[in-house]
C-alpha cells in the first residue's frame, strides 16, 4: 500500500472466489441433504423425530427470549420450555412403556 492507497489486488468490494465456490459447494450439498430429510424422518423413532425437531427449532422458528407458559404463571426462559417439553416426551414414552407391558 503506498500512501495510503491500493496498488495491487482485488479491487475493494471485489468477491473472493474460493469463497464463492465453497458457498456454492455447501449449499448444493445442504439442498441434496435436505431433499432426502423427509425418507429419514419417516425412519425415525417418535422420539428421534421430537428431538430433531427440536434442535431444528431454532432455526426455523425465531428464538423467543422469553416464553409465558399461561397469563396467571412467571414468564418461561426457552431452555426451561425445551426440558418441559422433553419431560413430557419422556412421561409419554414411560406411559406406552407401561400400557404395553400391561397388555401382555
Amino acid at each position: 500500500m503506498a500512501n495510503g492507497y491500493k496498488t495491487g489486488g482485488r479491487k475493494k468490494g471485489t468477491p473472493n472466489k474460493v469463497t464463492g465456490t465453497v458457498r456454492e459447494m455447501i449449499t448444493k450439498s445442504i439442498s441434496k441433504e435436505l431433499e432426502s430429510l423427509p425418507v429419514l424422518f419417516s425412519q425415525l423413532e417418535p422420539k428421534e423425530k421430537m428431538d430433531a425437531l427440536i434442535k431444528l427449532m431454532p432455526y426455523i422458528i425465531p428464538k423467543a427470549e422469553v416464553l409465558a407458559e399461561d397469563s396467571s404463571s412467571q414468564p418461561m426462559k426457552h431452555e426451561d420450555f425445551v426440558q418441559k417439553i422433553r419431560r413430557k416426551i419422556e412421561e409419554i414414552n414411560l406411559s406406552k412403556r407401561d400400557t404395553a407391558s400391561s397388555i401382555s
